[in-house]
């Protein structure tokens, strides 16, 4: 072979191995990997977490005990409040107060049935000039008086919506236990206020229980 050749020969093999390389495929970086097996999946629209400015749901302080006697003849009444509907008149009855309000109404259980209650809204309530004195009880939960007017009971965590539709995109939930002010019933949506939010949200029906004058 000529040296002309031998030189046309080794250019030749130069351009094949630069052809090869420039058809290997890009490599990932390393920061860019896959989603790891078992990853949370993406929240769904209807994951929206509780907005804050619900009423905290109650429950009643572990092993407090805080007996006091009603006197006989107190108006016993479903909300802390002189003007909320009486339950019953009491007769020197003995109850355990499992909450209290700033205003001094004590709530306590009344053993009753009472399916459709939730939370703070299965208590009876007593006015302070209504109850025999006793020993101090710091353990009773300090709670916020429900008020007056129709509300909405949440059994369960409920979805509140921007319109009275299904596929409305979700504004807030109203944790299990809490409850919502009624601003308009429905038979099928409720319009509720909700906290931090101008405008109101729509609740189905179907999902929530009512308490007060909702008619």
């Amino acid at each position: 072979m000529s040296r002309f050749s031998l030189v046309l020969a080794l250019a030749a093999g130069l351009a094949s191995c630069h052809a090869s390389s420039d058809s290997v495929p890009a490599t990932a970086p390393t920061g860019a990997s896959a989603p790891a097996a078992g990853a949370p999946p993406a929240a769904a629209p209807d994951s929206v977490a509780a907005a804050p400015g619900w009423p905290a749901p109650f429950a009643p302080a572990a092993g407090s005990s805080c007996p006091r006697t009603v006197r006989q003849g107190a108006t016993i009444r479903t909300r802390p409040a002189a003007g909320a509907p009486a339950f019953g008149l009491a007769s020197d009855e003995s109850i355990q107060v499992l909450a209290r309000t700033a205003s001094g109404w004590v709530g306590f259980d009344p053993h009753t049935a009472q399916a459709a209650n939730v939370g703070i809204f299965r208590l009876r309530w007593v006015a302070p000039a209504d109850l025999t004195a006793g020993p101090a009880c710091p353990a009773v939960p300090l709670v916020a008086a429900p008020p007056a007017g129709c509300l909405l009971m949440a059994g369960q965590a409920v979805l509140v919506r921007a319109q009275p539709a299904a596929n409305s995109p979700v504004v807030s939930t109203i944790p299990a236990g809490s409850y919502a002010e009624v601003v308009r019933p429905g038979s099928t949506w409720v319009q509720v206020r909700v906290p931090g939010r101008p405008q109101p949200g729509y609740v189905a029906q179907a999902d929530v229980s009512f308490t007060g004058p909702c008619q």
